[in-house]
């Protein structure tokens, strides 16, 4: 056999074994791609909720097989805006309680200031957001659970007085992939 025709059958073996190969992953990923449990390619919720001086609209959980992402929404202090606007403190935290287990905080962010305010009522208008890997709780989380999410805020009032709120969520709209 010539080095020509042997070069030939070589690259020609080495086509078909990656070309089995990628079907292989390719039929692997597609079932992988699905939600536990479900089969549904993607599910998203949108949560509110509501304490004695802050409110919480269309914070959003997004969730496929391989990413979870949390946030937007808003936060809405519902007192007297001229008590916080010269606040130099706040923070926030989104707590998810997976079944029977501790609370875990997915999501946090905090400002400070030492010499001037951290515009808490302007900083509060579009709460951050993330996402990740699906921590291994998450696949088998359903939207009876998340009803057990809250968002933490602490803050300082213009007096330095420092305050904390826990804000209960609850799902208010639920959408998924038609699968």
């Amino acid at each position: 056999m010539s080095v020509k025709k042997w070069c030939i059958a070589v690259i020609a073996i080495l086509l078909v074994t990656n070309g089995l190969t990628l079907g292989l992953l390719m039929m692997r990923n597609s079932s992988q791609d699905k939600l536990s449990g479900s089969g549904k390619a993607w599910e998203a919720f949108m949560l509110n909720g509501k304490s004695q001086h802050w409110q919480v609209n269309h914070f959003m959980i997004i969730r496929t097989a391989s990413s979870t992402y949390r946030g937007k929404g808003s936060l809405t202090y519902l007192g007297a805006p001229g008590n916080i606007q010269d606040s130099t403190y706040f923070s926030y935290s989104f707590y998810e309680q997976p079944a029977n287990e501790t609370p875990q905080a997915v999501l946090s962010h905090t400002e400070s200031s030492i010499n001037g305010s951290v515009s808490l009522l302007d900083n509060t208008k579009e709460i951050a957001s993330i996402q990740g890997a699906p921590y291994f709780w998450e696949l088998e989380e359903t939207k009876e659970d998340l009803g057990y999410s809250y968002m933490e805020m602490s803050w300082k009032d213009n007096q330095g007085n420092m305050h904390t709120e826990k804000i209960p969520m609850s799902v208010t709209e639920e959408y998924e992939s038609m699968e």
